[in-house]
């Protein structure tokens, strides 16, 4: 029986020992890849999947919309009381959170972009609107 006991702890001991999770050292590289002077203070971010996008909620109730050199590209004015943001994957949503009201708010975006035609042949009117669909959803 004490030869069992025996034999009992010394297998319990090697297999805590092989069980064990085994640490080793490790360092962090990083650096600053890009920085944003703001002249609001932000209390917010999100950003697209894909990192084309920022969206920043700053506490002048608006939400600045940032591509991924810096440049603002968009500003979406929301309520003071909006605490915090998410966005979609594509970016093609906003979500404004109110903690305080209990209330969530969902934004469709769609960025409007001013398409240079001059000296360009065209049919019909001049100033006729013009839509630009994007069907990148098919299969």
């Amino acid at each position: 029986m004490l030869r069992f006991l025996h034999f009992a702890i010394i297998e319990l001991c090697v297999i805590v020992v092989i069980c064990l999770p085994f640490t080793a050292a490790a360092e962090v590289d990083w650096e600053i890849s890009a920085a944003i002077q703001l002249d609001e203070t932000p209390l917010d971010v999100a950003h697209t999947q894909s990192g084309d996008l920022t969206f920043l909620l700053t506490d002048q109730a608006k939400v600045l919309i940032y591509s991924t050199d810096g440049k603002l590209v968009g500003t979406v004015p929301v309520d003071p009381s909006v605490t915090d943001i998410a966005v979609s994957t594509k970016g093609e949503q906003l979500y404004l959170i109110n903690s305080k009201r209990k209330t969530l708010q969902k934004l469709d975006i769609n960025f409007i972009v001013d398409i240079n035609v001059a000296d360009s042949p065209f049919l019909g009117p001049a100033g006729a609107r013009v839509a630009v669909v994007v069907f990148s959803d098919f299969q």
